[in-house]
């Protein structure tokens, strides 16, 4: 599930709206998520996550009223994260995995466009002077969490334009579990539609789904529930996840900030109870033997929140 990972960090690279010095690190937050929609800006990047530096190119602008992201890793195995509005592609050579996401915020600070005042009942957010990235003056905003189902985090806003240059992901205590950092970027540059075309060696692997989701779609994510969440999270998306495995349904969860992906599919007989951690994402593995299923949690939350969770999904009897 890079791929995920991968998208979030294309999805941090978003922009706002000159703000001013003074204002409070809400306000530094809440004017760049209104403009997020609206900048175009593309810039070299890496992430360190796990011990591994990735290096990345990162392409965003609004094109027909949708945000349009593409995320080419340039280092390591070929992979893109393409994102199209709502259709997020996950490309690799001879394979790819396609979700249609919704209103589905993809990754740190797009979900706070709806209220940075609602994601502050679960985060204290505060400002801690100014450093340089990028070649540029940022503010830095550190995000403290208020329980232990969450991480926090620091972030560098550029202070010309409110572009998030650099973001920390932070635990409890100890080194930052990932950093994400541009090393350059022009901003506000028009970007042309060509940067938005996959590597030819990736295009024949796209495959497009439809717009709204189907009946067998929907069939397939309504026969098991998450019975706990932490607070503050709730459902932004359901839909099948991956377009060779029909079976295979997901639904994804935020807070605002942090998001996790659930997934459900048939169990197999190489199907492991397995726990992962890479960097600040992390994945869990759980077999429902009742429902002969397999259980995925997938985000960037505490191993103790994944596992809860992960314990915490049922199957439901079919509808008669």
């Amino acid at each position: 599930m890079r791929w995920w990972r991968s998208l979030l960090v294309g999805a941090l690279a978003l922009t706002s709206m000159t703000v001013q010095a003074e204002e409070p690190a809400e306000q530094w937050v809440q004017k760049m998520l209104v403009a997020s929609r609206q900048a175009s800006f593309q810039g070299q990047s890496v992430l360190i996550s796990g011990g591994k530096v990735t290096s990345l190119t990162i392409y965003h602008a609004p094109v027909e009223n949708e945000v349009w992201e593409r995320v080419v890793h340039m280092s390591g195995q070929p992979a893109e994260i393409l994102r199209k509005g709502s259709v997020i592609s996950c490309l690799h050579p001879g394979s790819s995995a396609q979700m249609e996401v919704g209103r589905l915020p993809l990754g740190k600070l797009t979900a706070l466009e709806e209220s940075a005042q609602s994601v502050s009942r679960y985060y204290r957010f505060t400002r801690a002077g100014t450093e340089r990235v990028a070649g540029r003056q940022g503010v830095r905003i550190n995000v403290e969490p208020l329980d232990a189902h969450r991480f926090g985090y620091s972030l560098w806003l550029d202070e010309a334009s409110g572009v998030l240059l650099k973001s920390q992901t932070n635990p409890d205590e100890g080194d930052p579990l990932e950093i994400f950092e541009f090393v350059s970027v022009n901003i506000g540059a028009p970007v042309p539609l060509s940067a938005f075309e996959p590597a030819p060696e990736l295009q024949r692997t796209v495959v497009e789904v439809p717009s709204t989701q189907g009946e067998a779609e929907a069939a397939a994510v309504s026969h098991w529930e998450t019975a706990w969440l932490p607070e503050g999270f709730r459902q932004a998306g359901r839909t099948a996840a991956r377009i060779d495995n029909p079976d295979r349904s997901a639904r994804v969860f935020t807070d605002g900030l942090a998001a996790f992906t659930v997934f459900f599919e048939p169990r197999q007989p190489q199907s492991q109870e397995t726990t992962r951690a890479h960097g600040a994402t992390v994945a869990v593995n759980r077999i429902l033997t009742d429902a002969n299923a397999l259980v995925t949690v997938v985000g960037e939350i505490p191993l103790a929140t994944a596992n809860k969770v992960a314990d915490n999904v049922k199957a439901l009897a079919p509808s008669p």
